[in-house]
């Protein structure tokens, strides 16, 4: 499978350009620099300052020192309360009015991720990581009061779903460093551990944005890169997630790409404000479910499930030397282009939270 080449040049250019920026700066003022602050106790090992890390919204940012632990706990939440069809945003009368052909409307869906991790580094060479999600998903959508008779009108209807998402195991491998400057290489190995049958209130397979994984044992991988100077850092990291198999129903879930770039600055001692531009690439469904009727709702058809989205927002790093190091983050992501192979309900805001023990 090859990326869309297009695309990828301009995001990972971006990045690159926006971290080398950076980096050339903190060289270039090197030499005149104001007095050094004065130095901070060491929170741990390299660790020890707030802009050491990324965004809240980045994950697997750095590898670790040999013999390092890191437990960790992410939230993530993404409110999609509009529908598109390519860039343009569609009403539901709108919708209802150019596509008579579905007989329900998308209103609303909330996809919420509790995300529990640990991480430890066996060897200064590589760090090991494991996560697990527990997913909550909502949606909202008018349905037909009766399927057989189009004309006896449509009634609101709730359905609220949760449960394990698919598990993560993960080699992080440091492979380049000059002085401040990082790169590493992540690899990942996803599990079919969330359910791909998930049914509403009465019996009937929810749509594929609703289900709690892919079904399909799945490759992560991703290259990040990472300097700091004084009370600045900033990086840029790409990924791209990979289907190895189709699932047991029968169908493959679209293949995912993903960029972003960032700065951190220090504020106090232990408090960073951060930036980050991000970009997403997500395919349509190969196959399909066959308890599904792609005519009942875009959300159930297999081929309107492709988009691209770019994002910037900002956030905060809070460091605490306590226990080894707590570190608190929180990021909001806000949407500056959609454009979607709709009809599809496209994220309004996107939020991260985080809280990792480091010892």
């Amino acid at each position: 499978m090859t990326w869309p080449s297009k695309p990828i040049r301009t995001l990972v250019g971006s990045c690159l350009v926006l971290a080398t920026g950076a980096s050339v700066a903190a060289a270039e003022g090197a030499g005149d620099d104001p007095a050094a602050p004065e130095a901070l106790p060491p929170l741990h090992r390299e660790l020890d300052r707030a802009s050491d890390f990324a965004p809240a919204g980045v994950l697997l940012d750095h590898t670790h020192a040999r013999g390092d632990w890191t437990f960790l706990y992410r939230y993530e939440r993404s409110s999609k309360n509009k529908l598109m069809q390519g860039e343009d945003t569609l009403s539901p009368a709108a919708f209802r009015s150019q596509y008579p052909g579905y007989a329900s409307t998308p209103l609303s869906q909330i996809n919420q991720a509790h995300t529990f991790g640990v991480m430890y580094a066996p060897h200064e060479r590589f760090t090991l990581a494991m996560l697990l999600p527990f997913v909550q998903n909502r949606l909202e959508r008018l349905v037909p009061v009766d399927p057989m008779d189009p004309m006896a009108g449509s009634v609101f209807d709730r359905q609220e779903t949760s449960g394990i998402g698919d598990a993560r195991f993960i080699l992080l491998l440091p492979f380049m460093q000059k002085g401040s400057e990082k790169t590493q290489f992540n690899v990942a190995v996803s599990l079919p551990t969330g359910s791909i049958r998930v049914d509403d209130s009465q019996g009937n397979r929810l749509p594929y944005s609703m289900q709690h994984g892919t079904g399909s044992w799945d490759i992560h991988w991703g290259l990040t890169y990472t300097g700091k100077h004084q009370r600045f850092s900033w990086g840029a990291q790409v990924e791209s997630q990979y289907r190895l198999t189709d699932n047991d129903l029968g169908y493959e879930v679209g293949a995912a790409y993903q960029a972003s770039g960032w700065l951190a600055a220090e504020v106090g001692d232990w408090l960073s404000l951060t930036a980050r531009l991000g970009w997403t690439k997500t395919e349509n469904i190969k196959g399909a479910d066959p308890a599904l009727d792609p005519a009942f709702s875009p959300l159930q058809d297999p081929g309107r499930q492709a988009g691209t989205r770019v994002e910037m927002g900002p956030g905060v790093n809070l460091l605490l030397p306590i226990f080894g190091g707590q570190r608190l983050s929180f990021e909001a992501l806000f949407p500056v282009h959609q454009s979607v192979a709709g009809p599809q309900l496209v994220a309004d805001v996107r939020y991260t939270a985080g809280w990792q023990w480091i010892f």
